[in-house]
């Protein structure tokens, strides 16, 4: 690794991107693939990108350094990275201190694209110091999941990470248990008792579904509408890929890895020593 102002820049990043069909793949490695090669200026830059949709098992290569694999779609981006991950090392074998990069082709909306183009070099650098970086989001208070507690987490569509980081909190994709988390009524959705905190369910049930809530949380979901006994199928799914989201962020914490925020403003990340209650090994 090469000093930068005090800081080792890494000499190896490789980028693991997800889609599900090639639509966006252009514009996300269009957006990503120079906005690695300004912040890690002296690296070489790898990867591949995982189609979830792609069922054979494929690879193709789409230039030099970037291959084009089959995922799987079994738990959305999350289980695609792991494939992305596994594939990585075997060709690769990163270094433990190479940096590792995870996106999804969201990155290339409207409302996301901003926020990885500008990426700033100092916050992309702090990966290099054990740190978890992208774009941090809140809850008003904290909230329990599976024995963990959260209140921030690092949004996955842009992850960045070295390797060791990552190996540390794999695999990404968590099987979690349908019959400890869901009601058999679609119209209640969560199983009482929970391994979710009532706030947290309150906060899932308003983002998602719009259901009002205490007022302290309006952030409402892009795609929410009314659970039915229609949509609750995919409303499953959808919370599946948010545990594993949160879980990311709440096991980092309780390992005592901090987080960084890529914000132009960046969110007061609250302090490690303040965190959270014990994390059991065995579980998570």
């Amino acid at each position: 690794m090469k000093p930068v102002q005090g800081i080792m820049m890494p000499r190896e990043v490789y980028l693991v991107l997800i889609e599900f069909g090639q639509r966006h793949e252009q514009a996300a490695l269009e957006l990503l693939i120079p906005m690695l090669r300004r912040v890690f200026p002296w690296a070489t830059v790898r990867g591949a990108v995982v189609d979830n949709a792609l069922a054979a098992d494929a690879e193709v290569k789409i230039d030099q350094e970037i291959d084009r694999l089959s995922g799987d779609n079994a738990l959305h981006e999350f289980s695609g990275w792991d494939r992305g991950l596994s594939w990585v090392e075997q060709r690769y074998a990163p270094a433990p201190d190479a940096i590792v990069v995870l996106a999804n082709d969201t990155v290339a909306r409207a409302d996301k694209r901003d926020r990885v183009r500008d990426l700033p070099a100092d916050r992309a650098a702090a990966a290099s110091e054990g740190a978890l970086v992208g774009w941090v989001d809140e809850y008003p208070r904290p909230v329990d999941l599976f024995g963990l507690r959260l209140r921030q987490w690092v949004d996955t569509s842009l992850v960045v990470a070295e390797q060791r980081t990552l190996t540390a909190l794999g695999p990404l994709a968590r099987s979690l248990a349908d019959d400890e988390i869901f009601a058999d009524d679609w119209r209640r959705i969560f199983r009482e008792p929970s391994p979710l905190s009532e706030n947290y369910r309150a906060y899932l049930r308003s983002y998602f579904c719009g259901e009002p809530g205490d007022g302290e949380f309006e952030h409402r979901w892009y795609g929410q509408e009314p659970l039915t006994e229609i949509n609750v199928e995919a409303f499953k799914m959808k919370l599946r890929c948010v545990f594993c989201e949160h879980l990311l962020s709440a096991r980092a914490r309780a390992r005592g890895i901090p987080l960084v925020d890529i914000r132009p403003m960046p969110l007061a990340i609250d302090p490690l020593t303040e965190r959270l209650r014990p994390c059991r090994a065995e579980d998570m």
